[in-house]
């Protein structure tokens, strides 16, 4: 199947596929053509002390060995770029092994598939990108049958291991299935799931050159404050991602009514990093648009402030809804993250041309 990608504008909708651990979700998208994302591929490394263990290796069946942000960030970036960059898991292993491209630009719509799945519904629903949330039904013999085919052929761990473990998983298949049924995901057959990507894909193109031609976006009036500082790789920048989302950005956030650009700055560093920062010390970098990082059909209008990072303490604590911080070199910001496009189309270039 190959359509024409949407527009810069209309970020590509996703499709979130779920089902017992080789129960053959990626074979309802190997014929149509469609980008898949494997979420297996989003497991925590082995020496990350958090993990689960069940039979005496990592639960992998627990969403606790699973980097959900980490996930998020890459959909967000897919959908909305058209491009970013997937881990390679080894399950034998138990650790990532590299990381490969994946590209989306001449797809109207995202598959992406993993027994973990609905965690994303509903951050995903929140920022406009799910198209729909599909949960593979298949009965559990076969479904036993296929993943002790699937595993003892890539030698994923010792037999004996392996048929254990399946044999739990078969007894827990009822369970699971209502679980994702219950998390709002529709359950289907393989021929069924099938059909019902390929119509999703129709309908996600269709969406697409309706958003080109739709009305004027909605105009939000925001303020976002640039911390720097000089690290190892030159000036960096302080760069935030809300909860929930897969994009970073600067610290800030819409103005109330009758609140100026800089009182705007003051509030939202008090309530995200729990910094109270005098609106005279803010500088003025700028006034900019751009399409909104986590709102569709939305475009910020941004006053942005700079602030020296001697404001902030050494380790950086989020607040309210803020989930990460990290500092983003300027010059060459960090591969498989995506930036707001506030953030790469006006404020890294414009904190390249100053002189510290």
């Amino acid at each position: 199947m190959t359509v024409p990608a949407p527009s810069s504008d209309a970020p590509r909708r996703i499709v979130l596929v779920a089902g017992p651990s080789g129960s053959g979700k990626g074979l309802m998208t190997r014929d149509l053509g469609l980008p898949l994302v494997p979420l297996d591929e989003f497991y925590r490394d082995h020496d990350d002390a958090e993990l689960p263990r069940r039979f005496g290796i990592v639960d992998w069946d627990d969403p606790r060995s699973w980097d959900v942000d980490r996930a998020l960030s890459a959909l967000t970036a897919l959908a909305h770029d058209g491009r970013t960059e997937i881990p390679e898991y080894s399950i034998s292993r138990s650790r990532r092994t590299g990381t490969r491209s994946l590209d989306a630009t001449d797809a109207p719509l995202i598959v992406a598939e993993g027994i973990f799945a609905s965690e994303l519904i509903a951050p995903l629903r929140a920022v406009g990108l799910l198209a729909d949330a599909l949960v593979l039904s298949r009965p559990a013999p076969l479904v036993f049958g296929l993943r002790l085919a699937r595993d003892l052929r890539e030698a994923r761990k010792p037999p004996l291991t392996l048929v254990r473990r399946g044999w739990a998983l078969a007894q827990d298949q009822p369970e699971d299935l209502a679980r994702w049924r219950a998390a709002g995901m529709r359950s289907v057959g393989l021929r069924e799931g099938t059909a019902l990507l390929r119509a999703a894909a129709t309908i996600a193109e269709a969406e697409s050159h309706h958003r080109e031609h739709a009305a004027a976006p909605q105009i939000l009036r925001i303020a976002a404050v640039c911390f720097v500082r000089i690290g190892t790789e030159g000036l960096e920048v302080l760069a935030v991602r809300k909860s929930g989302t897969g994009s970073y950005m600067q610290p800030g956030g819409k103005l109330e009514p009758g609140e100026s650009a800089r009182e705007c700055a003051e509030r939202e560093i008090a309530e995200e990093l729990g910094v109270i920062v005098e609106a005279d010390a803010f500088e003025p970098l700028g006034e900019f648009t751009a399409r909104a990082a986590n709102e569709p059909a939305t475009q910020v209008h941004a006053s942005v402030f700079l602030a020296a990072a001697d404001w902030l303490p050494r380790d950086v604590e989020v607040r309210a809804e803020i989930a990460e911080a990290l500092w983003c070199p300027v010059d060459r910001p960090p591969r498989g993250l995506r930036l707001a496009p506030l953030m790469t189309e006006h404020i890294l270039p414009a904190l390249r041309t100053l002189t510290l």
